[in-house]
C-alpha cells in the first residue's frame, strides 16, 4: 500500500519534471541544428551566467512557501511575491550594469550587450504566483506541471519564426523571455491566489531568515554548475564549450530532473515523518539512500552510451571521448547523491551548514583549474569536479551525524560508488571501442545495484512503514491498545480475541 501510493505519487511530481527536460532538451538540439558551434557557445554562456545570477540570489522562496504552517499560507504567498519582486528589481539593474564583465567572464566578450537584455528574464518571472507551488503540499502537482510544460513549450515554439529573423545567440535570448512571460501568465491562471489586506512584517522577517543564508549558498551552487563553463570557455574557446556542456548536460540532466522530482515527495514526506527521532532519523536515511541508489541506476546507462549519444543526437561535429564520458558519469553519480543530504538539511532549516557543504566545491574547481592548465584537456575539469564533488558529498555525511546512521549511508554508498566506478573503468579502458564492454559493464553493475536496493528495502523502508502503520493505528481504550489491521488474508473474529 505504502509502496503504491508513493509510485502514484512520483507519477504526478515526475510530470512536470520530464516534460520540462525534454523540452529543454528539445530547444538544445535545435539550436545546435540552427546555429554554428560558436555561436551556440555564446547561447550557453547567455543561459549560464542568467543561471549563476540567479543561483547567486536565491532565497530559497519555493522551499519556504512548502514548509510553513497551513494556518498563514496567504500570507506566506504574498510575502514570497513582495521578496520575490523586490530581489528582481535589485537583479535586473545589476545583470545590466555588469553585462561587459559577464560576457567576458564566459568568453564573450561580442555579446555584452545581449547580456544587459536578459535582465528581463528574472524581473518578468518575479511576478509568479507562488500559490502554484505551495499547493504542492497537499501532492497537488498537476497546475505547476501544466505551467512549466507550457512556458517550456512556448519557449520552443517561438525558436523556428525566430531563426527567419535572427541566427546567433539572440534566439537563446529570446526563448527565455518568452518562456518566462508565459510561465507568469499561467501561474495565475491555474491556482487562485487568497487576498490579504497586508503582509505580515514577521512572515516576511521569517522568509528572509530563512533565506538569505541561501545565498551565499546559491554562490556555491554557481560556483559548482557554472564555473566549469567558465574555464573550459577562456581556455578552449565558445565552440569547444558547446561541445563540452551539451555532452556534460546529457549525462547530468536526466539526474537533475529525477533530483527535482525526489525534492518534491522527499519534503512533504521527511515532515510527515513523525515527531520521534526514530521515525525521522529513518526517514531521512530513506531519502539519503533512495538518492544514492537512483543515481547509480540512472547515471551508469547514460554514462555508458553518451560518446555514442552526443553526435546521434547534436550532430557529427560534436564528440567526446570515452574518457570524458566515463569521467561524466562519475560526476554525474556524485552530484545526484548529494541532493539526499541537501534536502535532509534544508528540512531542519540548516542552510548555513548546508552552504558550507555547497562551497566547499569550489576546491574541485581550482583543482580542475590547475591541471586544465598543466595538461590542456577538459578532462581535467571534470576530473576537479568529481574532486570537489566528493568532499562535498563526505562534509555532508558528517553533518548529518545527528540526523541518521551515516555508517550505514556511507557504507551502501560505497558499494553503489563501487558499481558505477567499474563501469566507468570499463568504459574508459575500453576506448569506446564496441558494445560488448558496455554491455559487460551493464551486466556486471545492475545486479549488485539491485541487490543492494533490495537490501535497504528489507533493513530500512519496511521497518519504517510497520512503524507508520502501528503509529496510525486507532486506540481501544477498553482494552488499552492499538487495533491493528489483519494481516493479509487474515480474517477477523467476532469477540475481542481474548
Amino acid at each position: 500500500m505504502l509502496l503504491r501510493r508513493y509510485a502514484s505519487r512520483l507519477s504526478s511530481a515526475s510530470l512536470s519534471s520530464v516534460g520540462e527536460f525534454l523540452l529543454r532538451f528539445v530547444r538544445t538540439i535545435l539550436l545546435s541544428r540552427l546555429l554554428s558551434p560558436h555561436d551556440l557557445g555564446a547561447a550557453v554562456a547567455l543561459a549560464s551566467i542568467l543561471a549563476s545570477c540567479e543561483m547567486i540570489t536565491d532565497i530559497g522562496l519555493e522551499k519556504f512557501v512548502m514548509v510553513t504552517r497551513a494556518d498563514v499560507r496567504a500570507q506566506v504567498v504574498a510575502a514570497a511575491w513582495q521578496i520575490s519582486v523586490g530581489r528582481a528589481v535589485v537583479l535586473a539593474p545589476l545583470i545590466v550594469l555588469g553585462a561587459p564583465f559577464l560576457a567576458r567572464a564566459f568568453g564573450a566578450g561580442e555579446e555584452h550587450a545581449l547580456v544587459a537584455w536578459i535582465g528581463l528574464v528574472p524581473l518578468i518571472a518575479s511576478f509568479r504566483n507562488w500559490r502554484i507551488v505551495q499547493i504542492q503540499q497537499d501532492y497537488r502537482y498537476g497546475p505547476e506541471a501544466i505551467a512549466n510544460i507550457g512556458s517550456r513549450l512556448a519557449g520552443v515554439a517561438v525558436l523556428l519564426p525566430a531563426a527567419a529573423l535572427v541566427q546567433d545567440a539572440r534566439l537563446m535570448a529570446i526563448s527565455l523571455v518568452v518562456e518566462a512571460a508565459v510561465a507568469v501568465v499561467l501561474s495565475y491562471l491555474l491556482a487562485a491566489r487568497e487576498r490579504v489586506g497586508a503582509v505580515n512584517p514577521a512572515i516576511r522577517r521569517e522568509a528572509l531568515r530563512f533565506g538569505l543564508p541561501l545565498m551565499a549558498n546559491g554562490l556555491g551552487l554557481a560556483t559548482l554548475k557554472q564555473m566549469d563553463q567558465v574555464i573550459v570557455a577562456n581556455l578552449f574557446g565558445l565552440a569547444s564549450l558547446a561541445e563540452y556542456s551539451l555532452a556534460l548536460n546529457l549525462a547530468i540532466m536526466p539526474t537533475s530532473i529525477l533530483q527535482q522530482i525526489g525534492a518534491k515527495l522527499a519534503i512533504p514526506f521527511l515532515l510527515r515523518a513523525g515527531p520521534d527521532a526514530a521515525g525521522s532519523a529513518q526517514a531521512a536515511q530513506i531519502v539519503v539512500l533512495g538518492t544514492l541508489v537512483a543515481a547509480a541506476v540512472f547515471t551508469i546507462p547514460v554514462g555508458l552510451a553518451l560518446d555514442q549519444l552526443v553526435p546521434a543526437v547534436y550532430g557529427p561535429h560534436y564528440q567526446v571521448t570515452a574518457g570524458f564520458a566515463a569521467l561524466a558519469m562519475l560526476v554525474a553519480f556524485v552530484r545526484f547523491s548529494r541532493g539526499g543530504p541537501n534536502m535532509i538539511l534544508l528540512q531542519h532549516g540548516q542552510t548555513a551548514r548546508l552552504t558550507v557543504g555547497n562551497l566547499i566545491t569550489g576546491v574541485g574547481l581550482l583543482v580542475g583549474l590547475l591541471l586544465a592548465l598543466a595538461f590542456r584537456r577538459r578532462e581535467s575539469v571534470l576530473i576537479g569536479l568529481l574532486i570537489g564533488d566528493l568532499v562535498s558529498f563526505l562534509l555532508f555525511a558528517g553533518l548529518l551525524v545527528r540526523h541518521l546512521r551515516v555508517r550505514a549511508v556511507l557504507g551502501h554508498g560505497a558499494v553503489l560508488g563501487a558499481a558505477v566506478a567499474f563501469a566507468a573503468t570499463a568504459l574508459w579502458l575500453g576506448g569506446g571501442a564496441g558494445w560488448w564492454p558496455r554491455v559487460l559493464a551493464l551486466a556486471v553493475s545492475m545486479p549488485v545495484i539491485g541487490i543492494d536496493a533490495f537490501v535497504i528495502y528489507r533493513r530500512i523502508v519496511l521497518p519504517f512503514a510497520g512503524r507508520r502503520r502501528a503509529r496510525q493505528a486507532p486506540w481501544d481504550g477498553a482494552h488499552g491498545r492499538q487495533i491493528r489491521a489483519p494481516a493479509v488474508g487474515q480474517t477477523v473474529s467476532a469477540g475481542h480475541g481474548d
